[in-house]
């Protein structure tokens, strides 16, 4: 009799959880994700995409409960999504300003930025300029419309009107250069928007007087065929480093970036509005982690909590 009583107990438990199951289920009551399963939307600063989409793929490889939702846009998009709850995580080329803290905090919810890269912003020119190797201080002359010419920035250099072209005006690209080196000024009159990274390296191909402006994940991966076919039709242009002293061009590579040669660097992060430890958390945690970064590291860009090995070649002859 009392093993009757509590296989009906054990049965009367069953229906209920079944029942509670089934009336969600009805009320579209979706089940909470996990981080390292659920569906997730995300948002990406479109001249993060190509190290992205391998920390994207990557993750669902791994994890085959977990379904990422990337939106690749602009980065004002990126924020704009966050803000409005569109996505969970947001991966960005900048913190939250003071205004976006508030907003925040209205909505009584405390972000987590966490850094996970040091990217840097690539210069490129046609392949038939010569004016491959400028002073960081020139860079900025013709950044900020001071040099218009050429000529003016290299008397060899016959090619006329200078020509800089960005992807949109609301990438993290322009915003850097606007904020951090022409300090805050209104881009001159010969900047002119496109769409996209790759469209800006088609644009200069074609263009023999054009200095495009492009993150530098789009060429920095020497595995990667993009990057490959990019570097075919483009120059990289090299820098002098912010130090007046430094007679040294410095190419945007790894090393250069970590040795902090490289003049024109930022800290790209991964900002989530999760509550609680969600796929979106699970997601930035993983890209932040080991694995992550070691993706990070193979695709040129400097990871944030790895270290580069830095190899110096010696040319010296032995008598």
């Amino acid at each position: 009799m009392k093993m009757r009583k509590k296989i009906n107990l054990v049965m009367l438990a069953g229906l209920v959880l079944t029942t509670i199951q089934y009336s969600c289920s009805k009320s579209g009551t979706k089940s909470l994700d996990t981080p390292t399963s659920g569906t997730v939307k995300i948002a990406v600063d479109e001249t993060l995409s190509p190290i992205l989409d391998s920390e994207v793929n990557t993750f669902m490889a791994l994890y085959k409960d977990a379904k990422i939702i990337v939106k690749y846009e602009p980065e004002a998009a990126v924020f704009k999504d966050l803000l409005n709850d569109s996505v969970k995580v947001g991966f960005v080329a900048r913190q939250l300003d003071d205004n976006e803290k508030a907003v925040f905090k209205k909505q009584t919810i405390e972000p987590m930025t966490t850094k996970i890269a040091i990217d840097a912003i690539a210069f490129i020119i046609n392949n038939d300029n010569t004016s491959t190797e400028m002073s960081f201080q020139r860079m900025k002359d013709m950044l900020s419309g001071k040099v218009k010419k050429w000529s003016d920035a290299d008397p060899e250099n016959m090619l006329g009107d200078l020509k800089v072209v960005f992807d949109n005006a609301g990438s993290s690209t322009t915003r850097f250069i606007r904020d951090s080196i022409v300090g805050g000024n209104k881009l001159p009159g010969n900047w002119f928007a496109l769409k996209t990274n790759p469209e800006v390296v088609d644009y200069v191909s074609q263009n023999k007087n054009a200095m495009g402006i492009i993150g530098l994940a789009w060429i920095s991966e020497p595995q990667d065929s993009i990057s490959n076919v990019f570097l075919k039709k483009v120059k990289v242009v090299g820098l002098t480093s912010t130090d007046p002293s430094d007679r040294e061009y410095y190419q945007p590579y790894q090393a250069y970036i970590a040795l902090k040669n490289y003049p024109v660097c930022r800290n790209i992060y991964a900002i989530s509005r999760e509550a609680r430890s969600g796929l979106g958390t699970g997601f930035a945690g993983y890209v932040a982690g080991e694995s992550g970064q070691l993706i990070i590291k193979k695709s040129g860009l400097m990871p944030a909590t790895q270290s580069v090995r830095l190899v110096h070649l010696r040319s010296d002859k032995i008598e």
